[in-house]
Parts: structure tokens; C-alpha cells; sequence
């Protein structure tokens, strides 16, 4: 009578888990053929990101690109044609800094006076 009451209790049980256990798989979504697809995300615009200033330095040469080297860091500089204008000399640049790459988007290259 044991046996018999241990295993109708063993069924029962084995009953009610199993919706539970193919209830959880359905939730998942069924495998697509189609290609995932990623926008690129928008650029960051907000102050924590970027700030329009000017740097006062020097550009240089670091490997194949220009640089502006100051006090506190060294800054790729995206106009490489306008950089080119002034290697070697001490000069304010106009522009955009974004800090997560530490590149300038430049607006304007000056000597320095």
C-alpha cells in the first residue's frame, strides 16, 4: 500500500511540474532565418561628452596623424589638412571635444600669440 501511495504521489507530482517546464519554453522566441540587423547608435551630444573649447598647444606628428600635445593630454585632431598647416608651432585650437575618443573636432587652428 506504501509503494503504491509513494508512487501515485511521485505522478502527481511529475503532473503538476509539467506545464510549468513547457510553459518556460514557450516564452522563448523560436529561431529566425532572417539576418540581425544593428543600428550604429546616435552620437552623444550631451556636455558629459563633448564641451566646445579651446586648447592651447602644440601640434605634432605622432605616427601618421597630427596631434595636439598640452599640458594636460594628447588630442587627435580630426581636420589632419588644417593640423598640417601649423606642425611643430605652439597654437589655440577652436572646437569639439569628445571625451570618449579624446579626439577634437576641429572648428579652428590660430597661432598662438
Amino acid at each position: 500500500m506504501k509503494k503504491n501511495l509513494s508512487l501515485l504521489a511521485t505522478l502527481t507530482l511529475a503532473a503538476a511540474v509539467s506545464p510549468t517546464a513547457f510553459a518556460q519554453q514557450d516564452q522563448t522566441a523560436p529561431p529566425t532565418n532572417q539576418p540581425q540587423t544593428q543600428t550604429a547608435p546616435e552620437p552623444d551630444t550631451s556636455t558629459n561628452s563633448q564641451t566646445q573649447s579651446s586648447f592651447a598647444g602644440t601640434v605634432a606628428k605622432a605616427g601618421k596623424h597630427y596631434v595636439l600635445k598640452t599640458e594636460s593630454g594628447t588630442y587627435q585632431l580630426d581636420d589632419q589638412a588644417k593640423a598640417k598647416q601649423f606642425a611643430g608651432k605652439q597654437v589655440t585650437v577652436s572646437g569639439t571635444l569628445d571625451k570618449s575618443s579624446g579626439r577634437i573636432r576641429v572648428s579652428d587652428i590660430q597661432p598662438a600669440s
